[in-house]
């Protein structure tokens, strides 16, 4: 080859090798971006108890950094927002709950429709939430805190993490099944609530078990009640408020991963697939029994019907009780 037709060569092959090597930066640079799990609460709740937990797991089996943020506020949409508005890369997943298919039924305005501007990820876990109350509250138990209530109409308050979240549902729904009047204090996430329940400013709370089980175990509040169906091993001198004294009362959070719609097929199963493999792992599970909650491995399709059923049970419930989230 002549020394002009090497360099005629080269010449028509350099454009194709940036080019190639801009492709591979990109690829490499990608591969390093760290993803982030963006939590709608403040720190110290549940959402973000467990997706540090469920970070720390997959880090390794994604091989790339997962970054905890927490945007706290207006009961997790504003978090929720970000995520819907972020680009569908596979890179950005928000921690949902119990309140965004609550959020739907109640047909708030919001600026995203999640039950299309999302797509399910995986599964976490499974919650029940705790009733507790003040120290020095006048009710050791759920029968006399109900009769104090029908005592003082209005009086007693409870703290929520915001309207429409599980912690506000569930004292919505004690009110209607024991006909009491209780006044609901909301707060940006149950860390803030707590400073005003142990600092005698509310009465009680109904929060997800995993962030109240360490205040109950140190004797910081009381625990009066669980809300599933059945004890749970984290408390299991406490009883649910159906044995106590409402049968049939009933609720059960759900946490779960969830991404903004258009994101790829394989990063929705490769990050399903890192959670489920963590799921699977004992001293994961261990963990999560040990605060309360209750691993939930599934697919995505699973994680769908659980959202569309969890619309459909509350969007009934909110317009039989005429419950209004503003």
């Amino acid at each position: 080859m002549t020394f002009l037709r090497r360099r005629h060569l080269a010449a028509l092959l350099a454009p194709l090798a940036m080019t190639t090597g801009t492709a591979t930066a990109q690829a490499i640079d990608r591969a390093a971006r760290p993803a982030r799990i963006l939590v709608g609460f403040s720190a110290g709740g549940t959402s973000d108890i467990l997706a540090r937990v469920i970070a720390t797991a997959i880090t390794n089996d994604l091989g790339r950094p997962i970054i905890v943020e927490n945007k706290p506020g207006a009961n997790g949409n504003i978090a929720a927002a970000e995520v819907a508005r972020a680009p569908a890369d596979g890179l950005t997943l928000y921690i949902g709950s119990f309140n965004n298919p609550v959020n739907h039924a109640a047909r708030r305005e919001l600026p995203f429709d999640f039950m299309k501007d999302f797509v399910p990820v995986a599964m976490i876990a499974t919650v029940p939430n705790v009733l507790v109350v003040r120290r020095d509250l006048a009710a050791q138990n759920v029968r006399e805190l109900i009769a104090l209530a029908r005592r003082e109409p209005g009086r007693l308050t409870f703290a929520s993490s915001g309207a429409g979240s599980s912690l506000h549902m569930a004292a919505e729904l004690f009110k209607v099944t024991a006909h009491v009047d209780m006044l609901h204090v909301p707060y940006r996430g149950s860390a803030p609530a707590y400073a005003d329940l142990l600092g005698g400013s509310v009465d009680m709370m109904f929060d997800n078990l995993p962030a109240a089980v360490q205040l109950v175990r140190a004797g910081s509040v009381r625990a009066l009640a669980v809300t599933g169906t059945s004890r749970v091993p984290a408390l299991p001198e406490v009883p649910t408020i159906a044995e106590a004294a409402l049968p049939g009362y009933d609720l059960t959070s759900f946490f779960a991963l969830f991404a903004p719609t258009g994101t790829p097929p394989a990063a929705v199963a490769q990050f399903n697939d890192a959670v489920n493999r963590a799921l699977a792992r004992p001293e994961i599970r261990d963990s999560l029994t040990g605060m309360g909650a209750t691993p939930a491995p599934g697919t995505p399709d699973q994680l769908r019907a659980l959202t569309v059923s969890e619309v459909e049970k509350w969007r009934r419930v909110i317009e039989e009780g005429q419950i209004r989230l503003e």
